[in-house]
């Protein structure tokens, strides 16, 4: 079950953020090392209405995902014409997984409830970035379909930016 994430999910979610970090710098990985996404951030992602939980049959929340539809800022370094979907977008952000439930689907659970919530509100572009080194996600991407668009650039560093047409998925 998704839903939308509460102020008492907090301490919950950190722990998810915490083992993303730590299996991120197993690979080698410069994102989220620098105490991003803190418990502040999270708690801004709930108090705007963009923070989702996923909770496994015992109710105990297994993933975490801001899913916001009101832009990305940095995606506009990027020329127009390299992304391949319409102007209005939505994008997932601080997407992590529970240890105990990576590999089983809980991310791609995640990214077709973002679908869903895009197309419930006649959205077809879904824009996301990711750093060069997760290859699990980038690995994720592919299998969804997502198009790689160009390199943007955050103060923590370079990422990739990739998109998809929800109007032509038929994997989301």
């Amino acid at each position: 079950m998704i839903r939308k994430a509460q102020h008492s999910d907090i301490e919950a979610i950190m722990h998810i953020v915490g083992e993303a970090q730590e299996s991120l710098c197993i690979l080698g990985i410069d994102q989220w090392q620098d105490g991003y996404p803190s418990s502040d951030v999270i708690a801004t992602d709930i108090e705007n209405g963009v923070g989702y939980v996923l909770l496994n049959a015992n109710n105990k929340i297994i993933g975490y995902v801001a899913i916001v539809s009101s832009g990305e800022e940095t995606y506009t370094q990027l020329p127009h014409e390299a992304w391949h979907t319409p102007e209005e977008y939505v994008v997932v952000h601080r997407l992590c997984i529970s240890t105990s439930s990576c590999r089983n689907g809980a991310a791609t659970t995640l990214m077709r409830h973002a679908a869903n919530l895009a197309r419930a509100r006649d959205i077809s572009g879904f824009r996301i970035d990711t750093h060069r080194g997760n290859v699990r996600m980038l690995a994720m991407l592919s299998k969804l379909g997502f198009d790689y668009c160009g390199v943007i650039y955050y103060p923590s560093g370079e990422r990739l930016a990739y998109d998809i047409d929800l109007k032509i998925s038929k994997i989301l």
